[in-house]
């Protein structure tokens, strides 16, 4: 996540302050000597330099999502993160550097929050947007980041970008699930087991019959259904018999030429 926040906020002050690439370089490196030693362009720094939970825009209860089908879930609310930024600006002239410092001061202070469209996907579907604050006085002094880092001490921004977290876009999706079984029990042995299998009949309205010995089915808008079937079942859509169930997999059906 916080790579693709560094790639949003790079494309957005690109845009707002403007940054030219062919003029002004974006650097997320630790701003230290031996980094500074190797600066042959104007840079503007963005050194991340701590990520905590937000606790005051926290959200409680659940809240009503939809899924890429349009289908309403319900979920907790997902969790804010505040990411600080250190922001210098580099040059080989003070007066360049603070012209460059304050272009960049000027487009933060102008907007509160990282519009959708800088966002780099797949974080754009996240919401809501991050939201950008800069610090005011009585925060942290940035002095003991250039004892830290060995380097001399330069005026810079203390930013504040507050982030939603939606840890499903870290986790690769598994294989799409074709089939699955349901088994009831009495409570002492199994009774009775029950197997359901995805498919699609490719051009079929919403509605259409789909039905095997075990059971039967509608198909939703995209012509897609679940029904009960065990291997080797017959198959039929609305009445006309279409083919077997698979071994493996899901029931297809092409279109018909």
């Amino acid at each position: 996540m916080l790579n693709l926040l560094d790639e949003s906020l790079e494309e957005f002050l690109r845009a707002v302050v403007p940054l030219p690439k062919r003029e002004v370089d974006i650097s997320f490196d630790a701003p230290d000597k031996d980094w500074s030693a190797r600066v042959s362009r104007p840079t503007i720094n963005l050194y991340l330099w701590d990520v905590r939970r937000n606790v005051t825009e926290r959200e409680y209860g659940l809240e009503t999502v939809h899924d890429e089908n349009g289908r309403p879930h319900r979920r907790a609310p997902l969790p804010r993160v505040d990411c600080r930024y250190l922001v210098t600006a580099w040059t080989s002239e003070m007066r360049d550097e603070h012209s460059l410092l304050g272009a960049t001061l000027s487009a933060l202070l102008m907007h509160t929050e990282i519009e959708a469209q800088y966002l780099q996907a797949p974080y754009n579907g996240v919401t809501p947007v991050p939201s950008i604050t800069i610090a005011s006085g009585g925060e942290r002094d940035n002095s003991d980041f250039w004892s830290a880092l060995g380097g001399q001490l330069k005026p810079g921004l203390d930013v504040t970008v507050t982030a939603t977290v939606d840890s499903a876009l870290l986790v690769p999706a598994g294989p799409p699930v074709h089939r699955f079984s349901i088994i009831t029990s009495n409570g002492d042995s199994v009774s009775e087991e029950r197997m359901f299998v995805a498919g699609q009949v490719a051009a079929a309205e919403e509605g259409t019959i789909v039905s095997t010995p075990h059971g039967a089915t509608e198909t939703d808008e995209d012509g897609k259904f679940l029904v009960p079937a065990e291997v080797g079942d017959k198959v039929t859509v609305n009445g006309k018999s279409r083919g077997d169930v698979p071994p493996t997999g899901p029931i297809e059906f092409k279109r018909k030429r």
